[in-house]
């Protein structure tokens, strides 16, 4: 999963069920409704690579997941405190990709 330096995790789910599976984890060890954000294609038209930005996605990799929610993929991003590899660890646990391990 990629991480930024602002440690944002992003996580990249073609099924709704992992995604969701994922975030409830994720809320399960501590993570807050605050450090989750999920966006799914559809249920929002206010997410653009600009807003994956403004969350901590590098500019490089957020045109790539603006193009993932555009083909109706789920994508869930975690801010960290020092726990990345906690959240990579339980994101890759229910099937999601990132920028480093694109999948077809």
């Amino acid at each position: 999963m990629a991480t930024s330096d602002q440690s944002t995790v992003v996580g990249v789910f073609t099924d709704d069920a992992e995604a969701d599976g994922a975030v409830d984890e994720l809320r399960s060890v501590g993570f807050s409704d605050d450090e989750i954000s999920v966006s799914r294609h559809g249920e929002t038209t206010a997410t653009t690579a600009d807003d994956f930005m403004r969350m901590g996605v590098p500019e490089l990799d957020a045109g790539y997941y603006q193009g993932e929610l555009d083909a109706g993929r789920t994508i869930v991003l975690v801010r960290t405190a020092g726990l990345q590899e906690q959240a990579l660890g339980i994101l890759r646990e229910h099937g999601a990709y990132d920028v480093t391990t694109r999948q077809p």
